[in-house]
């Protein structure tokens, strides 16, 4: 029987994370971050953005990597996806459909808002209290270029994501599938096409 892939984040205050990915329910979600997780794209980068009761933002700046500058199809069209709910993992995106390839959050409370726009592709299994204690951290306002109704909140002290390990059991996952032609947010560290 097929084993879903399982990714486990370790933080640089040495907490760990474990969270079962769905390649079943978004395969290219999926597909996207193993990709990027096994680049080592999310190591040593610190949480950009916690909004208290709504979401935990790894990045919005596609994580200072070229390599994350990359849009996919939104796995959500398939009609086939999980609710945003404490608990879960999605990727993010700038407007549909258009889902950034490496943009990823954690809903800290039921986002019925976010369900079926932004692809959830993964429920954590073990360390959920971590990311309830990341959602306490002391934070400041940082402004939104372009979107001053955006509510950015960095950490006043960073915490940073050391390493994130995928274990596929033997699977390959490959690359994404990428959407061209599309422009990039100003604030990513790239050119549009």
């Amino acid at each position: 029987m097929k084993k879903n892939p399982v990714a486990t984040i370790t933080f640089s205050n040495g907490s760990v994370i474990q969270i079962e990915l769905y390649p079943d329910i978004a395969p290219n979600a999926v597909t996207s971050f193993i990709y990027l997780a096994k680049q080592g794209v999310y190591d040593h980068y610190p949480i950009e953005r916690i909004v208290p009761g709504w979401v935990l933002d790894m990045s919005y700046h596609a994580f200072h990597n070229p390599k994350a500058c990359y849009f996919i199809p939104n796995d959500v069209k398939s009609g086939k996806y999980l609710e945003a709910v404490p608990g879960t993992i999605g990727l993010g995106g700038y407007g549909a459909p258009e889902i950034a390839g490496g943009e990823f959050f954690f809903p800290l409370a039921d986002c019925p808002a976010i369900t079926g726009v932004y692809p959830i592709f993964g429920k954590i299994v073990n360390g959920m209290e971590e990311i309830r204690r990341l959602e306490q951290l002391e934070t400041y306002p940082v402004p939104y270029p372009g979107e001053p109704n955006v509510k950015i909140n960095t950490p006043v002290y960073p915490v940073f994501i050391e390493q994130i390990q995928i274990e596929t059991f033997g699977v390959s996952y490959g690359e994404p599938t990428r959407l061209t032609g599309i422009a990039k947010p100003l604030f990513w560290p790239c050119v549009s096409p």
